[in-house]
């Protein structure tokens, strides 16, 4: 994939400064009369040529002042950093297990066999703090020797060591997350928050939901689903405990948005289901899930989640389909972005890479893709690129992808969805597990592949045209990504022409 650049100019060694003197000697490009020309020069220059290697440092300054837009594919627990995690552990009193480096919320339940610290202990131990962030987060795994498990199954374990400290503070870290965001030019989060707290073992006796899980794990059709889903809803219109959970949910949300939106910002809000349950749960959080979102202006979607290739995930995932179809007729106005495809040859067997991307959007609806990295070897893999051309985008989380799956550069399907023009948003994924941001993804997105001015800025753009917020909050956010982008350029444009 060739990109030609649109000027010969020889930049000096520093970008911002020192240079002037030496232009005068440098072959440039006929003149260039407006702002857009001159910034896409300036980037174009940066990023080389096929066969230049770009100049990071620089490529790192420009991509941070750029407006980015949104962040779509975004988990609000994933992104706060390991350390503030521990700072809300000492705030809470709690201790860290000196064995397994997990949260002791109640110290008379430690092993005694392992040292109960503090984390003013354990900050004093160097070692064990750094061994700390490697488990909390993916800090470190690849440039040292260390006992270590596969690296997608650190990545998910993360989740496991600070999920406790993850719910609490929840008004502080979405304060985090936007102040994170303005600080490199992103003015619209879409977090995929929580689950909604809804659990069918408050809601049945436990000979109810081994009825109803039983005869789920028997389902091998719509139609069968459908009448099965049907007795479920029924049930749980029985008891108060139900609706009850889902308006708490609701209340929750708007009471942790307060004084976020703002004329810099935006966040909105997706609910989701952990697919590695049973499927009684599943469907649980899902309905819940959908109804709240269906009465609430700040959730505007749901989502499914954990890893693709677990056992459960695989062996249950057609019937997870099959209830957001069943749901989405239910709530037509709910839009659903699912992790589905993030899956590559060898991780799962054969069959298992066939389908997973065209049931999302043929069966559950998707309006979104997360990762989508399965598509070389899904069956009908040019009608689902077709299909996704006309009616969906995919989210790309070249970071995740390349640590979870080991799928980068031209490994990575990006040159697929760009041949046939579907429609991508750059996103992060987890950016405080993964020690990042989404100026970063920019960086490796541009570097590998080499993408012009215009094409980057589709991809800002996109991150709005295909979120899930109102017609009305779309025009908002694209209006301010307009005035951005202008003032931008016109910054770039002065910088190009100090060079």
């Amino acid at each position: 994939m060739i990109k030609i650049k649109l000027t010969t100019l020889l930049l000096c060694s520093s970008l911002m400064a020192g240079c002037a003197s030496n232009m005068s000697t440098n072959a440039r490009s006929p003149a260039l009369n407006d702002n857009f020309s001159k910034t896409k020069a300036l980037f174009e220059d940066i990023v080389g040529s096929e066969h230049e290697k770009p100049e990071i440092s620089k490529l790192n300054l420009f991509l941070t002042r750029m407006p980015k837009g949104g962040d779509l594919h975004h988990h609000y627990s994933g992104t706060i950093y390991a350390e503030t995690y521990l700072d809300w552990v000492k705030e809470k009193g709690w201790h860290i297990d000196s064995c397994n480096f997990k949260i002791i919320t109640d110290a008379s339940k430690a092993d005694p066999k392992c040292q109960t610290l503090t984390v003013d202990e354990l900050l004093k131990q160097d070692p064990l703090y750094r061994k700390l962030l490697t488990l909390w987060s993916d800090k470190d795994f690849s440039n040292h020797f260390h006992e270590q498990v596969p690296p997608d199954s650190n990545f998910f374990n993360t989740f496991g060591y600070f999920g406790a400290a993850a719910n609490v503070n929840q008004n502080i870290g979405v304060k985090i997350i936007k102040a994170r965001a303005l600080a490199e030019n992103v003015s619209y989060i879409e977090t995929q928050y929580s689950r909604t707290g809804v659990k069918s073992k408050h809601l049945l006796s436990d000979s109810e939901r081994q009825q109803f899980i039983n005869t789920l794990l028997k389902v091998d059709n719509q139609q069968d689903a459908n009448a099965t889903f049907d007795s479920i809803v029924e049930a749980y219109a029985k008891t108060s405990h139900f609706n009850q959970g889902v308006n708490d949910f609701v209340e929750e949300v708007r009471a942790l948005h307060e004084g976020i939106d703002d004329e810099n910002f935006t966040m909105r809000y997706q609910t989701y289901t952990a697919r590695v349950q049973d499927p009684l749960q599943v469907f649980t959080e899902l309905y819940s899930g959908f109804l709240a979102t269906d009465k609430s202006e700040l959730l505007v979607g749901v989502n499914i989640v954990a890893p693709e290739n677990n056992h459960v995930a695989l062996r249950d995932y057609t019937l997870h389909m099959y209830m957001f179809n069943y749901l989405s007729a239910k709530y037509p106005h709910v839009k659903k972005a699912l992790h589905a495809g993030e899956l590559t040859l060898g991780m799962v067997r054969p069959k298992d890479l066939l389908f997973h991307m065209k049931q999302a959007r043929e069966i559950a609806g998707a309006n979104r893709i997360g990762h989508g990295i399965d598509i070389p070897y899904e069956q009908d893999a040019l009608a689902q690129l077709q299909d996704l051309k006309e009616n969906a985008a995919v989210e790309i989380n070249l970071t995740s992808n390349e640590f979870i799956l080991g799928v980068s550069h031209e490994e990575h399907p990006y040159l697929i969805y760009e041949d046939y023009g579907v429609p991508m948003v750059i996103s992060t994924d987890d950016s405080g597990v993964s020690r990042n941001n989404l100026t970063n993804e920019y960086v490796l997105l541009a570097t590998r592949y080499k993408p012009n001015y215009e094409e980057i800025k589709d991809y800002v753009y996109n991150s709005i045209k295909y979120s899930f917020m109102s017609k009305e909050d779309k025009a908002k956010n694209k209006q301010r990504l307009d005035t951005k982008f202008s003032q931008f350029e016109s910054e770039m444009a002065q910088l190009y022409e100090k060079l």
